[in-house]
């Protein structure tokens, strides 16, 4: 994974997540697990570059427990990743929530917090 991450100072998890590629009818739905997720965004693996500034819709789910959110966002980077190596080729990808509304991206910061807490203390 990139190594960028490493030097965020907001916490970050990993979710279950869709992404919709493309529009009506021939839209794609990828079905991923993130790679982390913050208030302001998400990083994603998956088999194919991702046009920068292109913009694709995410559902992401914070709990079974509760609704999926659903926004729009905006490809900021794509990159070959190094966990593809000897594999099919890979591309962390980093997306900007864009139309996410402000309640949704404040719960989603606190849910991220409150369960990054939860990690470190097991740890």
């Amino acid at each position: 994974m990139w190594d960028g991450f490493n030097k965020r100072k907001f916490p970050r998890i990993n979710l279950r997540c869709e992404l919709i590629l493309g529009n009506r009818p021939k839209e794609e739905t990828l079905h991923l697990q993130t790679e982390n997720v913050g208030a302001g965004g998400l990083c994603v693996i998956i088999d194919q570059p991702l046009e920068r500034f292109s913009t694709v819709s995410v559902r992401l789910e914070l709990n079974p427990n509760l609704p999926w959110i659903e926004c729009s966002a905006k490809v900021i980077w794509s990159v070959p990743s190094r966990e593809s190596a000897g594999k099919k080729e890979c591309f962390d990808t980093g997306l900007e929530f864009v139309d996410l509304e402000p309640g949704y991206q404040d719960l989603v910061r606190r849910y991220v917090e409150a369960r990054a807490q939860q990690e470190e203390s097991l740890h």
